[in-house]
């Protein structure tokens, strides 16, 4: 199953990482496929969650998530 979120996000100093703020909270150990559209088309990454906090951005409460890269979805 897909679900379609809008997602921003965010490099870190870590290679192996990518910051997301989402208006949905994470679930630490979850899986999950991240759809990224460039130029040449979308690339699938999985991902896990490592941390998820709420924050307020724009005076809206979005979902930091912090994700591990694991490899690119084929």
């Amino acid at each position: 199953m897909r679900v379609w979120r809008d997602v921003s996000i965010h490099a870190t100093e870590n290679g192996n990482e990518i910051t997301v703020f989402s208006d949905t909270p994470g679930v630490v150990e979850e899986e999950l496929t991240l759809g990224l559209m460039g130029p040449s088309g979308q690339v699938d990454l999985r991902v896990r969650v490592v941390e998820s906090n709420p924050q307020i951005v724009d005076g809206i409460v979005q979902h930091r998530l912090r994700l591990l890269m694991l490899d690119a979805v084929q």
